[in-house]
């Protein structure tokens, strides 16, 4: 199961690298969902016998968090709805799109939220299932706004992302009140063994909201509609088959644990009948037929949690049965939609008419597949709403009288309404008098409907298959009698009789008001109360960052600073915990080195030029680093002289377009006090780490490591062996940041000519001169430097041999990865210092983002991989092999983790180089760069400068 799992997301891997291929990239998505929908499908019978499906892999032990997949008949349904009508989208898409206006990332983002989806749905972990949910949030929001340029779409897109966000963090709260009185986050455990207490029944409701707001339920239901902005193909898959439905899920995986609080079938059933009977009224008031099928996939949503929220093993069963029906009739009629507007040109009711005379099979489509959702014979959707409607009647006639007949007439006026705006889709596109001529549609592009809806006409005669796939769950709900088989005739019952008169009267609402052609005027008003809330939350926003964001720097970091020795300083201090003794220092050399470090860091606060300062701040750098040698850690001595290198180097990059001294103020009052808050936040810093040390109570967590480090990483350098193998998901998170970081800086200086200032970098600047050492470098004599080319052109080689030492030898010896790739970087910044912009693009000819992605997907991979052969996430080997020459070698697989924070590094490092250096440059060519002065502007008139 896992591996299957993979394969959906390897797919997301497959449509990046296939750019070339166009709108048939689609195809690849498509093969891989289908075959795995195939191996979900032969899954069926085992779901039929109450099978289930288990597979682990541990991720946080520690927090007691897995991957855990389970697959049972719940699973089993939303996974085949997700595959199987996803693929069948994914094929549409191949025809849909045009290659030439298709933005590449669209086909990744579908695949990925198709994986983000199967993720949520096979998962058995809370925490997990929190993870896909968020996912499919951010994936939407990226979808609904592909057309960034549209104001419609970024505010739908933003719409969308809020609420379900919301939800989803109070969805959040509640996993984890529920887990602190269960003390685990398996779903599956806890729907076992529920618990019967105040904060289990408030984590439920918690959890019930975040549900709602994922399924556009009343109070939410306003951001599906707009969502509509989205690409028709995105709309059938989210908003119709895919990520609506997860609410769905949740409340019926919660069902059987929680159906017996007291809020739970009132509230259920409640806001459901408002949604559906919401939903259907304005879905009858639309011109915009994509619009109509959004308001109309509210109104059935709120058909599902009223079924679900009967709460009986019948009720179970109808929902389930709705969910697979709504997935594939509501998909077949977006893509029909999607068909007419690339045909036609619109989506206006007012345009439309007549095309079923130049388009029969998609309007048979539209036709079979709107009476499925009409509930009539023989189609799956007519099973489900009969089903549900026996369902509410079985509850009527028994125990639960009132909720069952507020449920039976909620859905039977509720069938009466979706009957009506059925009839206003079908009759106002496909009937009447031809307005506007189609053109023809692609043979392929009518597959997918017309395949989803022969599924939902020959699932009318599948009941008792469908029977056998949902019984397992639907058994699980501890209220009502087994479920009945579902069937196309059951004789002539009350709920046959409903559904006769709901389409009588159905057909007679849309007799009265359903060819009314006026534009749909008002705004929900929830939706205009969450406008309003939005703008008074910016209005307040902007009010309180004028007031607190001034733009002074030094204000800024002087509050954060101020804070620190107001708040937790004086705590430490009154707490009295530092009591111990305290040794000063080991050795002289540590003694010798203090007192430098701080006689550099006096003179930097007190001089005046700024290349001093940088020059003096680097000294206490570098003394840091002798101090951690000192102490014994060569590792870290290391990693903080290149550190302090690559600083300095930046500091000077920058230098050279400020002025060439600081400000020359009279001493003031203000200095003092800057003086004095200085040496409290460092009087802090020192007290802090000392009773830090001596406040330990157990013992450190390193005290294991060398052992880990040997048996379990295969390696002797415990530093570097924590980094790539025990704490690999700390040292992912951190180069993600280093990432970000050389992404901003890059954004920074390009920000006003991003296309024409990178290109301009790719270009030799004009001159004649000489070229000796260096292919690149300048030639002009103005800026070049025989002696600094001869020297780079002699240490380039080794500073790179020196990195991919540094590299190789990590595990065991002083290095690894990010020293590597620092040497690496400090080489390439020596080659631009030497050459100029045309020596760096000769040193590496490339952008700088192919190796940071690159580097990223290496680090990524190499924590993912040992799952493919069964072992844990980040899991590593030791291969060792006896080679020819060399002798017996060992090679940790951890090595390829250490290459891709290499790589990420040394694009970090070009990327600051170029930015900062070969951007900056090209800047002040252009004149749009402040050039260096002799003093601040802001210097006293009639001042000197003290040097």
């Amino acid at each position: 199961m896992l591996t299957v799992t993979i394969l959906a997301v390897l797919g997301v891997v497959a449509s990046a690298l296939s750019g070339r291929m166009g709108r048939f990239v689609f195809l690849l998505p498509a093969a891989a969902s289908l075959a795995a929908a195939v191996w979900f499908g032969l899954q069926g019978p085992a779901m039929a016998a109450g099978q289930v499906l288990q597979e682990r892999v541990e991720w946080m032990p520690a927090l007691g968090v897995a991957i855990d997949l389970r697959l049972g008949a719940l699973q089993w349904l939303l996974a085949m709805v997700v595959l199987g009508v996803g693929g069948l989208i994914f094929v549409y898409c191949a025809w849909y799109f045009d290659s030439k206006t298709l933005a590449s990332r669209t086909v990744g983002l579908l695949t990925g939220f198709a994986a983000s989806m199967l993720l949520l749905v096979l998962s058995d972990d809370l925490i997990v299932l929190v993870v896909g949910w968020e996912l499919t949030t951010v994936f939407s929001y990226l979808l609904v706004g592909l057309n960034h340029r549209s104001a419609s779409n970024r505010r739908a897109a933003q719409t969308a992302l809020i609420v379900t966000t919301i939800g989803g963090l109070t969805m959040l709260v509640g996993i984890l009140m529920l887990e602190a009185e269960t003390s685990t986050f398996s779903l599956s455990a806890t729907i076992a063994d529920p618990p019967r207490t105040a904060a289990a029944a408030w984590a439920a409701a918690l959890m019930v909201v975040g549900a709602l707001s994922k399924s556009a339920i009343v109070p939410f239901q306003y951001w599906l509609p707009g969502a509509m902005a989205a690409p028709t193909p995105v709309s059938a898959f989210l908003h119709a088959a895919a990520m609506v439905k997860a609410g769905i899920f949740l409340i019926a995986a919660m069902t059987p644990a929680f159906v017996e609080l007291p809020w739970w079938r009132w509230g259920l059933v409640t806001l459901g009948i408002a949604t559906m009977l919401l939903g259907a009224v304005r879905a009858m008031r639309q011109l915009d037929i994509k619009v109509l099928l959004a308001h109309g996939t509210v109104s059935q949503l709120g058909l599902l949690v009223t079924v679900l929220g009967i709460g009986t093993q019948a009720a179970m069963q109808a929902g389930l049965t709705l969910l697979a029906a709504h997935a594939v009739f509501k998909a077949a009629l977006f893509m029909v939609v999607g068909i007419v507007d690339r045909t036609t040109g619109t989506r206006d009711l007012r345009e439309l008419g007549g095309l079923a005379r130049r388009m029969p099979v998609v309007a048979g489509a539209a036709i079979l597949s709107a009476a499925s959702m009409a509930g009539i014979p023989p189609a799956l959707g007519y099973l489900g709403k009969e089903a549900a409607l026996d369902a509410a009647l079985g509850d009527a006639t028994g125990d639960l009288t009132a909720i069952g007949w507020v449920a039976f007439l909620g859905i039977a006026v509720g069938a009466a309404l979706t009957v009506a705006y059925s009839l206003r889709l079908v009759l106002g596109v496909f009937f009447g008098r031809l307005v506007t001529e189609p053109k023809r549609p692609s043979g392929w592009l009518v597959v997918a409907p017309v395949l989803l809806t022969l599924l939902g006409l020959v699932g009318g005669f599948a009941g008792e298959t469908i029977t056998a796939l949902l019984a397992p769950h639907a058994s699980t709900v501890p209220a009502g009698e087994e479920a009945p088989h579902l069937a196309l005739w059951h004789g002539f019952t009350p709920a046959l009789v409903a559904s006769i008169l709901a389409w009588i009267v159905g057909a007679l609402v849309h007799r009265a008001v359903g060819g009314r052609r006026r534009a749909p005027h008002g705004q929900d008003p929830l939706e205009r109360g969450y406008h309003a809330g939005m703008r008074a939350l910016d209005r307040l926003a902007v009010e309180v960052t004028g007031r607190t964001q001034t733009g002074s720097l030094p204000m800024h970091l002087t509050t954060i600073l101020l804070v620190v020795v107001a708040f937790p300083g004086i705590a430490l201090l009154a707490s009295g915990a530092l009591t111990g003794d305290v040794r000063l220092f080991d050795s002289a050399g540590q003694v010798a080195t203090a007192v430098i470090v701080s006689i550099a860091a006096v003179i930097t606060t007190t001089t005046r030029g700024r290349l001093k300062a940088f020059m003096l701040l680097s000294v206490t750098g570098y003394g840091v680093a002798l101090l951690f040698l000192l102490h014994g850690a060569p590792d870290l001595a290391l990693t903080q002289a290149l550190v302090e290198t690559v600083f300095l180097i930046v500091l000077v990059l920058v230098l050279r377009r400020l002025p060439k001294y600081f400000t020359d103020r009279p001493l003031r009052a203000a200095r003092y006090l800057r003086a004095m808050l200085g040496i409290a936040v460092g009087t802090f810093a020192a007290i802090a780490a000392l009773a830090a040390v001596q406040a330990r109570t157990g013992e450190p967590i390193s005290v294991g490591f060398y052992q880990q480090a040997y048996e379990f990483g295969h390696g002797l350098n415990i530093v570097n062996v924590t980094l790539v193998d025990i704490r690999a998901w700390d040292t992912l998170g951190e180069v993600s940041v280093v990432l970000a970081a050389a992404t901003g800086v890059a954004s920074l200086i390009f920000v006003r000519r991003p296309v024409a200032s990178v290109a301009l970098l790719r270009q030799p600047s004009s001159g004649g001169g000489r070229r000796r050492w260096l292919r690149g470098a300048f030639t002009d004599e103005l800026h070049s430097s025989p002696v600094l080319e001869m020297i780079t052109r002699l240490l380039f080689p080794v500073m790179m041999l020196v990195s991919i030492f540094l590299l190789a030898v990590g595990h065991n010896e002083p290095g690894g990865g990010f020293a590597g790739g620092l040497v690496a970087g400090i080489a390439l910044a020596v080659r631009y210092l030497a050459g100029g912009r045309e020596e760096l693009l000769e040193a590496v000819p490339f952008d700088a983002g192919k190796l940071l992605g690159g580097g990223m997907a290496v680090v990524v991979l190499s924590v993912v991989w040992p799952v493919l052969i069964g072992g844990r996430i980040g899991e590593s080997y030791a291969i060792e092999a006896v080679l020819p020459l060399l002798g017996e070698q060992k090679l940790v697989t951890t090595l390829f983790f250490d290459i891709g924070v290499w790589l990420i590094v040394v694009g970090a490092m070009l990327d600051f180089v170029r930015s900062l250096g070969a951007g900056v440059d090209l800047h002040g060519e252009q004149n749009v760069a402040p050039r260096p002065q002799w003093r601040s502007d802001r210097s006293l008139p009639g001042e000197g400068v003290r040097r």
